[in-house]
């Protein structure tokens, strides 16, 4: 009796050290992303992203983003400071799989660019920016560069009647950066007409950050709350889309 060979063949496996600039617009509120190509790899192809590429042998990660940005865009960046965050990714090709370290460095240019609606290097306005269309780590290197207050700015009230007592509860959620962290979120409670309990939680990625807001958003619907307030960024935000779906399953989205 014959034993079955393997059809299949251990893939590859890699690990690389990517670095990415991020380079904003005189004024602050436009960030350069362009499309990345790589039929075939899921997540991956069709994707926007902070401009950069590898470190190749012998190279400092500036030096890396300086030649990459000449390469890609023939223009000439300086590196002002690397960003305090380190994203990493696991994508699957065809005969590899790639483990990548990616950094980025705020980077300023003096070299015009003018770019076309339609090219796959674009200036965008980052109030406008849907993150799902963009790569993993592009969310939380944009917001260590920007200082507009609107960015992921959020603002969510909850109201509930309890009929016993004839009186309404309300609890609110806000974003709100920290001494310790840009990814802070206060919560408010109590009683209306009373002074409100309030408790500070801070998070170390706006991902875990979405991540609570959504849960808390569930919990207070769960408790038989309605959403009466919600206020969020001018540009598509994902979070946002699933709670008020989820307040809309129930009948529980009244904003006033």
């Amino acid at each position: 009796m014959q034993t079955p060979q393997a059809n299949s063949v251990e893939k590859t496996r890699k690990s690389v050290t990517v670095v990415a600039a991020c380079i904003m617009r005189p004024g602050g509120r436009e960030v350069l992303l362009s499309m990345r190509r790589a039929p075939g790899v899921p997540g991956l192809d069709g994707k926007w992203e902070l401009p950069g590429g590898k470190v190749e042998f012998g190279e400092t990660p500036e030096q890396t983003i300086v030649r990459e940005i000449q390469e890609e865009l023939s223009i000439k960046v300086v590196p002002r400071r690397l960003l305090p965050y380190l994203h990493t990714n696991l994508w699957e090709y065809e005969h590899a799989r790639q483990h990548v370290v990616l950094a980025c460095y705020e980077c300023e240019t003096e070299d015009d660019l003018t770019l076309g609606a339609d090219d796959e290097v674009r200036w965008f306005p980052i109030n406008q920016i849907d993150f799902r269309s963009t790569l993993p780590g592009t969310r939380e290197f944009i917001s260590l560069v920007v200082s507009n207050g609107w960015f992921d700015q959020v603002f969510i009230e909850f109201e509930s009647v309890d009929s016993s007592r004839n009186a309404t509860k309300r609890f609110t959620v806000a974003t709100q950066p920290t001494l310790y962290s840009r990814y802070g979120l206060v919560k408010y409670w109590g009683p209306v007409g009373r002074f409100p309990r309030t408790r500070t939680e801070v998070f170390s990625s706006p991902i875990e950050l979405d991540e609570e807001i959504f849960e808390t958003a569930k919990r207070r619907l769960a408790l038989g709350y309605h959403i009466s307030a919600l206020k969020g960024p001018e540009r598509p935000y994902a979070v946002l889309s699933r709670i008020v779906e989820l307040a809309k399953q129930r009948d529980e989205y009244r904003p006033h």
